[in-house]
């Protein structure tokens, strides 16, 4: 049986992260993955094994906060060239303290946007063991789901790399069709999509003959 929900933590230790990178790290054929998860549960004494440990692909992150880091560049070159132009001697005590109250509730937002995206960035984690795949998404501060399939019912696996960006950093979707009450698993934003999706395609068939 696997592990309880809230016990999920037991499974992701650093060894098992570094080896679920290592899984990921080049292309395999069907052959090789189930010859390397057949070595882990050999392996392990543990009754359950993390194989992958997903997060979104870091471009993913880069490109949330891009928008806002342009916006700092430019506020910064409007800063200099009014400075150069027509200085800050001209501009009254009063005008000047409202200038630095905007600074600083303009850079109080920034610091809680990164920190609320960076959040999510982090806390979304997909894992997926030999027995099934978790699902766990942050939404906002205070509210995380977390969802369950066991990997008996995946009836099928679709990848999604749309654009020159995702295609030469080869990251995109994964669409897992299920069984269950949640018809469809989204891993969004994954690298080495189609690499994920022929190691959850050997873990589901070795797991529909058991």
């Amino acid at each position: 049986m696997p592990e309880p929900l809230h016990d999920i933590s037991k499974l992701t230790t650093g060894a098992a992260i570094r080896r679920s990178r290592t899984i990921l790290g080049q292309k395999r054929d069907i052959a090789s993955i189930s010859s390397i998860i057949k070595k882990i549960s050999r392996r392990s004494a543990e009754k359950e094994n993390l194989i992958l440990f997903l997060r979104r692909h870091w471009i993913n992150l880069f490109g949330q906060l891009f928008p806002f880091a342009a916006i700092i560049v430019l506020l910064f070159v409007i800063f200099l060239l009014f400075d150069y132009f027509i200085g800050f001697d001209l501009i009254s005590d009063l005008e000047m303290q409202m200038l630095r109250f905007a600074i600083a509730l303009f850079a109080l937002f920034l610091w809680s946007f990164v920190f609320i995206v960076f959040i999510d960035y982090y806390l979304d984690i997909w894992i997926v063991t030999e027995q099934r795949i978790v699902d766990i998404q942050q939404k906002g501060l205070f509210r995380r789901e977390i969802s369950e399939l066991r990997l008996e019912k995946v009836q099928d696996l679709t990848t999604e790399i749309t654009g020159i960006i995702p295609t030469f950093f080869d990251y995109g979707d994964l669409y897992v069709q299920t069984a269950g009450k949640r018809e469809r698993f989204l891993f969004k934003s994954i690298p080495h999509p189609e690499r994920v999706r022929d190691v959850i395609l050997v873990l589901s068939e070795e797991e529909g003959k058991i």
